[in-house]
């Protein structure tokens, strides 16, 4: 039987390498996606999973179109020797806004540390809550529990395993009518288990290392987006919706912090989760938008990202050829 790491580089397979990074979040969105979509009364988690990797996405596609300028740093000095002259009569002749410049000004200056730190510790994130319970979802499905069993190390019993076993002790009552109630009961609680599991365990050692900033941006912006997921539903929970805005500027409250961050989980976010999971069915809207998850199609902002980036990448080959 294949040990926990190999089931690990089973998934690492079908990823995108890790400088690819907006690409490599999409795949781990979509396998998440792929995971419910498949067994959507047992893969819970994995539903929940794949809007939060996508809202991590958000993050890093915005990452990636400030980024791009920092590529033509490097273009050589025309003759007048003023790059940033250049560069606007380059876009000009393109057709392009000269705003597009702003982001090249600003970007050592305001935005550098932000980009090469937070948000790369964003991505490792994203990482590193994949590679910790996506491999569990794989063996499950081909394998069972046993297999679970056989290969989580001590410190994932309490979370983890414990989290299988209810899933599993569910799925088993599923089949009988009198039991299905308290099966999807036993379900929901091993979902949650899973997420304490993710919250407590492997996202502190993300959350705790970013810096002051990092942690009022990621408060500010948290959010758990399942707008067009239920039409009859508020579509999302934000962070910062839900204990204030004043609370979250003073510091207060921080999604770096486990405490708050399960508050606000328990409190909105999964309730809402609950209500839109429960109405799930196959046509609905919900459903389309974790098809489009799952075969890694791209979102506006990622066209957007895409066009923005091949553009200044136009830009720079044309400003060396100067």
């Amino acid at each position: 039987m294949p040990t926990k790491r190999e089931w690990q580089q089973m998934l690492e397979q079908r990823l995108p390498s890790k400088d690819r990074y907006t690409d490599r979040n999409r795949a781990i969105t979509a396998y998440y996606a792929q995971c419910y979509l498949q067994q959507p009364d047992v893969f819970k988690w994995a539903g929940m999973a794949a809007f939060a990797s996508y809202q991590v996405g958000v993050g890093l596609q915005v990452a990636e179109m400030l980024m791009a300028p920092r590529a033509l740093a490097a273009v050589p000095k025309n003759s007048a020797g003023d790059d940033m002259l250049a560069l606007s009569l380059q876009l000009y002749q393109l057709g392009m806004s000269l705003a597009f410049t702003v982001p090249i000004a600003l970007h050592d200056a305001a935005t550098r540390p932000l980009l090469l730190n937070d948000l790369d510790l964003l991505k490792q994130g994203n990482d590193q809550i994949f590679d910790d319970v996506a491999w569990a979802h794989l063996a499950y499905a081909q394998s069972g529990i046993d297999e679970i069993e056989a290969n989580v190390a001590e410190s994932e019993q309490p979370y983890l395993l414990q989290g299988f076993r209810m899933i599993d002790a569910g799925v088993k009552k599923l089949a009988d009518p009198d039991q299905r109630q308290a099966g999807k009961a036993l379900i929901r609680d091993g979902n949650i288990t899973l997420l304490r599991h993710e919250q407590q365990v492997t996202v502190p050692g993300v959350m705790d290392r970013l810096t002051q900033l990092g942690k009022l941006i990621v408060s500010l912006g948290g959010a758990l987006d399942f707008q067009k997921a239920d039409q009859n539903s508020a579509g999302g929970s934000w962070f910062s919706g839900y204990f204030g805005l004043l609370p979250v500027l003073s510091g207060q409250v921080s999604l770096a912090r486990f405490e708050d961050r399960w508050r606000w989980l328990e409190g909105e976010a999964l309730p809402l989760w609950d209500k839109i999971d429960a109405a799930y069915a196959p046509a609905t809207s919900f459903h389309q938008r974790l098809v489009s998850m799952a075969e890694c199609k791209p979102s506006l902002l990622q066209q957007i990202t895409d066009l923005m980036t091949n553009s200044y990448q136009a830009v720079g080959l044309q400003l060396s050829r100067v």
